[in-house]
């Protein structure tokens, strides 16, 4: 499974041009237009708008997701619009924010099999792109009395890519919990598959990465078929990736919780 990850970048311009998005509406609607802006001009040197310079990204916390515009002409095009989500979906038919937690990820094998997945993996409204530079897997110890060890994967030295996620939006009453937008909750789920050479030592499970922005346009096109969808989630080459030791503070959860860059790396030995 994968349980937390980073989008160290705070250059918002970099994100737009590399998934071909428009991010400013995005952030204005979560109140972080000017910061986007001002991240954008400086070369991302100001404070982070949310989604963007985070180290230990965790479940029900609000993630940059892209998806492709709701018109299927535009979609087929390459049309595509950003949003924050609730990481951790919650399915149309659940009245309890709860259930995210169990639902952070979507397992490939049982995309077609699950009640929750299922309906969504075909509609291309559904699938989304999740924006990420690195994820986070735990190594159990060999001594089950002493604390697991994260490691951290990066994928081309650490450049931006995306998971393959699903997402939804359902009707929410409390502001609270459903974030920004007025009525809904949108919340999504990435998929998972079997691990490559380089995360498999680590974790027997590992994020489903679309490999290309070629990738990334044909998971969002409308005429991509469930069957085809699933058959993309497979293990990202493991010669693109690069994994090694990181900040056992990652092992703290709730609140308090670690946050910043000292996190990618384990700290030196006494």
């Amino acid at each position: 499974m994968c349980g937390r990850f980073t989008v160290t970048t705070k250059d918002t311009k970099k994100i737009a041009d590399r998934f071909q998005v428009e991010l400013e509406k995005a952030l204005e609607r979560s109140g972080a237009g000017a910061s986007a802006k001002e991240s954008a001009q400086d070369g991302g040197e100001s404070k982070a708008p949310p989604g963007f310079g985070r180290f230990n990204v965790a479940p029900t916390q609000e993630i940059l997701v892209v998806r492709a515009s709701p018109d299927p002409d535009e979609a087929a095009q390459g049309e595509r619009e950003a949003r924050l989500m609730r990481w951790g979906l919650v399915p149309i038919w659940s009245k309890d924010l709860k259930v995210g937690y169990r639902m952070i990820n979507a397992k490939k094998e049982n995309l077609m099999k699950s009640r929750a997945y299922g309906p969504l993996v075909g509609k291309y409204r559904h699938r989304c792109l999740i924006v990420a530079d690195g994820f986070y897997e735990w190594m159990k110890a060999e001594d089950p009395k002493q604390p697991r060890q994260p490691w951290r994967f990066t994928v081309d030295g650490g450049e931006p890519f995306a998971f393959a996620g699903l997402c939804t939006r359902k009707e929410w009453e409390d502001p609270e919990e459903r974030g920004f937008d007025e009525g809904f909750l949108y919340t999504c789920t990435l998929v998972t598959t079997t691990p490559n050479e380089v995360v498999s030592p680590v974790h027997d499970r590992m994020p489903a990465i679309l490999p290309n922005p070629e990738a990334e346009t044909a998971w969002l096109r409308p005429d991509l078929s469930a069957e085809d969808a699933v058959a993309m989630c497979g293990p990202l080459d493991a010669g693109r990736m690069e994994g090694s030791p990181a900040n056992p503070a990652l092992n703290k959860v709730g609140k308090g919780m670690a946050e910043g860059p000292e996190l990618l790396v384990a700290p030196a030995s006494a």
